[in-house]
């Protein structure tokens, strides 16, 4: 079994390929730890999680007949920077710059790693291209980089397959004869996204996901009203508009893949109409049946159908751009991650937190908003070239209010 990757892409990841083109589609996730290690140790650990995960040695190239290909390259090198920093420093702002400076997929890698050195403890900022990888694949990173870290031996998984392949569908097609003209990559100006975070306690996360089960919800379902009503009530262009809120779905259930470093989801939009005095669980409840069927593997199959006849079989990259550039203009995205499902202890380490995923999702004005728990407590990011200040600290009132629940977030 070969461990190297190349192969064309597929649709949904020549889909963000092309919004690459257009405007960054880089992000990042940030993990709090307990504990420190030397950063020769933090390179020795990087080296090991490369080796496991094919799509870590890959460039993107155009290959002869003009489609973008992923390239196995045995030089490269995942880049490192090491800061140390005091107790209250705020990794955010290294989040934003990371966020600012452009992957060059032509290049690669498409993975880069911040370690910021705490008196005691340790911030690991993951950031990459979102061509090959999702917010998933960062969170289990982190879990195989503590363990190599930490001196365990990390199993070499198989190249991750397209989502296409793993459903039997062929790959691009290869046109030999083409009337259109080579397209001309641009560069790309850099953008400068704010982020902001917000932890809930152990017994706040707790009572969310109680009174939304009661309330035949979801946690997801909960963010995105909290998300929704607190937009309006900040924002005057929302209060009377009708509001788009993305929320991306994880295709590794449906389509029974492994914890490789790839690009498994679809995305799915609902609708919210202006109402007076919204009643917070009906929108709660409105978010989760606007997802009902969306993951299954049926569901996978039709998504990926619409970027295949949109991106597939035709040489005309600059038409697949305008055409994008017309999409994804929503008002909100809830990027959620659930939680944390592995074990938190890796011996001499601990990870506290999770953060993220923090991108850009659409073309700037947008709210990103960032979701997952570890070790019961729910964290959630903004992330937005045009924040609605306080949007975070309104979403907890609101969540808490919803809940009867008056405890405070902690740092």
């Amino acid at each position: 079994m070969t461990k190297k990757q190349n192969r064309t892409l597929g649709a949904f990841e020549k889909t963000f390929w092309l919004l690459d083109q257009i405007d960054s589609k880089d992000f990042a996730l940030a993990a709090e730890v307990e504990g420190k290690e030397t950063a020769v140790a933090w390179q020795s650990a990087i080296r090991q999680v490369q080796q496991r995960h094919p799509n870590l040695s890959v460039r993107i190239v155009m290959d002869e007949f003009n489609r973008p290909a992923i390239e196995h390259v045995d030089s490269l090198e995942i880049p490192l920077r090491v800061l140390d920093v005091d107790n209250d420093f705020k990794w955010e702002q290294e989040v934003e710059k990371e966020l600012s400076i452009r992957f060059d997929t032509s290049k690669g890698p498409l993975l880069r790693v911040l370690i910021l050195q705490k008196p005691q403890d340790t911030v690991v900022i993951l950031v990459a291209n979102h061509t090959l990888v999702d917010g998933s694949s960062l969170n289990y990173l982190f879990r195989d980089m503590l363990n190599a870290v930490t001196g365990q031996k990390l199993e070499i998984l198989a190249p991750q397959k397209s989502n296409d392949e793993t459903l039997g569908l062929p790959d691009d097609v290869a046109i030999t004869e083409t009337k259109s003209a080579g397209y001309v990559f641009k560069k790309i100006n850099p953008v400068y996204p704010k982020v902001e975070r917000i932890r809930f306690s152990e017994a706040s996360t707790l009572r969310i996901l109680e009174k939304s089960r009661l309330e035949q919800t979801t946690v997801h379902g909960a963010i995105c009203a909290a998300a929704v009503i607190a937009g309006r009530k900040l924002h005057s262009e929302w209060a009377n508009k009708k509001l788009e809120l993305i929320s991306p779905i994880c295709t590794r259930r449906a389509l029974e893949l492994d914890d490789n470093f790839g690009l498994n989801i679809t995305t799915h939009p609902v609708y919210f109409e202006p109402e007076l005095d919204p009643y917070f669980w009906d929108v709660a409840r409105l978010a989760k049946s606007g997802l009902a069927g969306t993951d299954t593997a049926a569901h996978v199959q039709n998504y990926i159908g619409f970027f295949r006849e949109l991106t597939f079989n035709s040489t005309d990259i600059q038409q697949m751009i305008d055409i994008l550039k017309q999409a994804f203009n929503h008002d909100i995205m809830v990027t959620n991650l659930v939680k944390v499902k592995y074990d938190t202890n890796f011996g001499k380490l601990r990870l506290k937190s999770v953060y993220g995923p923090m991108v850009r999702s659409g073309k700037g004005k947008e709210q990103t908003i960032g979701a997952i728990s570890s070790n019961g407590q729910l964290c959630l990011t903004n992330t937005s070239d045009n924040p609605i200040p306080g949007i975070l600290k309104e979403m907890e009132n609101i969540l808490l209010k919803a809940c009867h629940e008056h405890a405070e977030s902690i740092a």
